[in-house]
């Protein structure tokens, strides 16, 4: 668990830091209550040191046969002094823990400074567009009978779907060879649960903020508040991304500095209410409430983050290149940074229908923000740190069928598969060639 400590130790990091997000963390209300519960922590050593001196004072006092009256009546206002700290000393520290889990990481020196995502800097932007418009994807889809957003609505409501024919083929095909490509780079494959205990979530985010996203797993018991259905053993929460649990998978354990680094692939489904409106973004399978996505892990020393975090973008960049998709890199500004991520870059695919780049991956250099709330450290010579977490999208599989099916959409009304995807499609066209009207 992060501490009070960590923030005085990092204190100056800390507020530049805060300064550069623009965040309104209330940081000096978080050390005025670390400031009280020290010294009540002290008056209450201090009385508890004054109870056992008087109650051996008390002891000695009565072999002699001494009065002890006024000592017992002495000793009964330190201990009803005592009873009443130690009851207000758990409301300080419920209140320090709840404001260190949304504590906002330490951002890099290298985090560009800006407001919002408009001010996010591209640092390159590499593919050839060869689709420079198109029909947008849904319409695709819905018409060479692939997609079927309408029952899945009535059935489960708006932002879900059935995918249908070759279109699920794609998808499994991308979702292999995303895996096949990280497995060739030394990840491990990994299918984690698609269910997490609150407990270790907050850990992997900052709930206060994200927890609007998530889907809660009702209680079959009957709670009249949310305080107390967290109280109860089913404290589950439906995963956002296979890095969660990914990340939260050591919690409380150390490692040796020779078994780092530790690399993953997870694959999932993912769950989240993507509350709001987002334009088109509400129509077909681009902003939905389930998707499936391949996702990257990796712990490692502190002094190899930054080496780390290149490699996971190198190897989103990668699949991008041999799916011969147009694409684009940002870096995140602070104004715009996740409060777990210390750096962060995005990767976008270029829309014909949209005739923009749109977020496709993400891949974020979390330092020891996520390991100091769940407790994952490793033991190098006589010291004992936490690690560093990263992660990054291998591939968003529903996001990245909106980009294969735009930009790979011919103008008969097939779709030409990606020549990375052939072997897993064992074709190389979806769809019946129709004239041109």
């Amino acid at each position: 668990m992060i501490t009070t400590k960590y923030v005085r130790d990092h204190l100056d990091a800390i507020r530049e830091s805060l300064a550069k997000r623009r965040s309104n963390y209330p940081l000096e209300e978080l050390l005025k209550l670390d400031e009280e519960w020290r010294a009540q922590k002290t008056k209450l050593q201090n009385l508890q040191a004054q109870r056992n001196k008087a109650s051996l004072d008390i002891s000695e006092t009565k072999k002699k046969g001494g009065a002890i009256d006024d000592k017992v009546a002495a000793l009964a206002d330190i201990k009803k002094a005592i009873e009443e700290l130690e009851g207000k000393l758990p409301e300080y520290e419920a209140k320090i823990e709840s404001l260190l889990y949304r504590l906002p990481n330490i951002m890099m020196a290298e985090v560009p400074d800006g407001k919002s995502d408009v001010d996010n800097p591209e640092v390159r932007r590499v593919g050839k567009i060869r689709n420079k418009e198109s029909k947008g994807h849904e319409e695709i889809l819905s018409m060479m009978g692939l997609l079927d957003v309408e029952r899945a609505a009535k059935i489960a409501g708006a932002r879900f779907y059935y995918l249908r024919g070759d279109l699920v083929l794609l998808e499994h095909s991308l979702a292999r060879f995303a895996l096949d490509e990280l497995v060739k780079r030394g990840y491990t494959p990994v299918e984690p649960p698609f269910m997490m205990k609150n407990r270790y979530y907050k850990g992997t985010v900052p709930l206060g903020t994200f927890e609007e996203m998530l889907y809660m797993i009702t209680s079959p018991k009957e709670a009249e508040s949310k305080a107390e259905y967290e109280k109860m053993d089913e404290d589950l929460f439906l995963i956002a991304t296979a890095e969660h649990p990914l990340t939260a998978m050591h919690a409380e354990e150390v490692f040796r500095g020779s078994e780092l680094p530790l690399k993953y692939a997870g694959i999932s489904p993912c769950f989240r209410r993507e509350a709001g409106s987002h334009g088109k973004d509400t129509k077909g399978i681009f902003r939905v409430h389930q998707f499936n996505k391949v996702e990257q892990v990796i712990y490692c020393k502190p002094e190899d983050s930054p080496k780390y975090h290149e490699e996971l973008l190198s190897n989103i960049e990668s699949l991008m290149a041999k799916l011969e998709l147009p694409y684009r890199v940002i870096e995140i500004c602070a104004g715009d940074m996740s409060a777990k991520d210390a750096r962060s870059f995005d990767v976008e695919a270029y829309l014909p229908s949209q005739k923009t780049y749109r977020e496709l991956m993400s891949c974020s250099n979390c330092t020891d923000w996520q390991s100091a709330r769940l407790d994952i450290k490793y033991d190098e010579g006589n010291e004992r740190k936490f690690v560093h977490t990263l992660n990054a999208t291998g591939i968003s599989l529903e996001r990245m069928l909106v980009a294969v099916v735009e930009n790979y959409y011919n103008d008969d009304g097939t779709i030409t598969v990606p020549k990375a995807l052939v072997p897993y499609m064992g074709k190389e066209i979806i769809g019946t060639a129709k004239a041109k009207a």
